[in-house]
Parts: C-alpha cells; sequence; structure tokens
C-alpha cells in the first residue's frame, strides 16, 4: 500500500508542499537514521507534493529544497539524553530559533540554515524535527537493535506530519498553523504502509 495524499484536501485549494529530509552519515551507523527512514519513505509515498530528500552530510537546507516549501520535516539523530530509540519531535513554529537548545547533532548547521532562510524570507511555513537517541555512532553500516526497530514508529510519525499538513482547516485554503504534538489518535495512518521487516 503506498501513500498516495490525501483525498480529504478542500477542493480548490492549492495542496501544500511538503518536503521530508533525512539527515545523516550512513557510515556511523545510528548516525544515519534520517537517511535510514527517508529512504523506506522513497518506496512507499506517491504523491507529487511531497519531496522525499536524502540530505546526507549536506546541511545547507536552502540548497536541498524549494523555495515554495510549505512544510519541512527534518529526521535526525538527536542526543537529548534519554534512552536509545527515545523520538523526540520538536516543533520549531512554537519556538525561537534564537533561543532553541541544542537539539541535534547537527543542530548548529541546520539552524544556522535555518535561520539564513528566515532572513530571506525563505523559511518554510512550519519546521518539525523528529529525531532519535542514537546508540551507537562509530563505524558502520548498520542501526543498533534499539534505534532500528523504532523505524516502523518513526515512519508513522512521519506520515501523521504529511497528514496533518493535508489536513482542512476552518476558513477556506488557510492550513493550520499549530501543530500537534500527540500522535496516540494517528497510529494507524502507516499500519498498512511501509511493511517491510527487513529495512
Amino acid at each position: 500500500m503506498e501513500y498516495t495524499g490525501s483525498a480529504e484536501w478542500q477542493k480548490g485549494c492549492p495542496s501544500p508542499r511538503i518536503v521530508v529530509l533525512g539527515i545523516g552519515n550512513l557510515l556511523l551507523q545510528d548516525e544515519g537514521i534520517g537517511v535510514h527512514l527517508v529512504q523506506r519513505l522513497a518506496n512507499c509515498i506517491s504523491d507529487d507534493n511531497v519531496a522525499i530528500v536524502d540530505g546526507g552530510t549536506f546541511l545547507d537546507i536552502s540548497l536541498l529544497i524549494g523555495e515554495d516549501t510549505d512544510k519541512l520535516i527534518i529526521v535526525d539523530a538527536v542526543k537529548g539524553g534519554g534512552k536509545p530509540g527515545t523520538i523526540y519531535r520538536f516543533n520549531l513554529d512554537e519556538m525561537d530559533l534564537e533561543l532553541v537548545p541544542s537539539i541535534s547533532l547537527h543542530e548548529m548547521s541546520v539552524l544556522n540554515s535555518l535561520k539564513m532562510m528566515a532572513l530571506s524570507h525563505r523559511q518554510p511555513k512550519s519546521v518539525v524535527i523528529i529525531g532519535i537517541e542514537p546508540k551507537v555512532i562509530d563505524f558502520g553500516l548498520d542501526l543498533s537493535q534499539e534505534v532500528g526497530e523504532k523505524l516502523p514508529e518513526i515512519t508513522e510519525l512521519v506520515l501523521a506530519e504529511i497528514r496533518e499538513a493535508y489536513s482542512p482547516s476552518p476558513s477556506p485554503c488557510r492550513r493550520r498553523e499549530t501543530l500537534h504534538s500527540h500522535y496516540a489518535g494517528n497510529r494507524s495512518i502507516a499500519t498498512e504502509v511501509c511493511k517491510d521487516d527487513n529495512l
């Protein structure tokens, strides 16, 4: 089953432009979780308005996404002090970029890039970072068990963010500005999507 967009989007309204950006180094095990995730998503999303981008370690976001991006979803390894495999969600729409704490293994480059885009009025309307606490950052191609087993859950969360961008708002053609951080009601979104135990 593929995700092909939302049939609920209001007729006559332009569909939101969404970018899912995976960041990380595949050669450093859990540090590459973002790239593993977008590779997984690329096999199950068929929607012209959703771009799946493997950013690798190239962190000039302005060169990786289009100026018409409405929502940017960044997936990355995050050292937040939790147990390996802990999933974090940061909604930068509700945060002052100048006050954002260190949240990502690549946070300085990512945040600096977003700040520069904001100064030039090119920042996406909505920016969400989904991260996962790494266990092993060392030379190797495989994710640790704790991180690898969370790929299905992270996939569900990203698909929920995509679905949220398509959710119709009370006013015609106006997208909701506040994103929900609670996913309990959306856990079924990806139940039949990206089911591949080998990923």
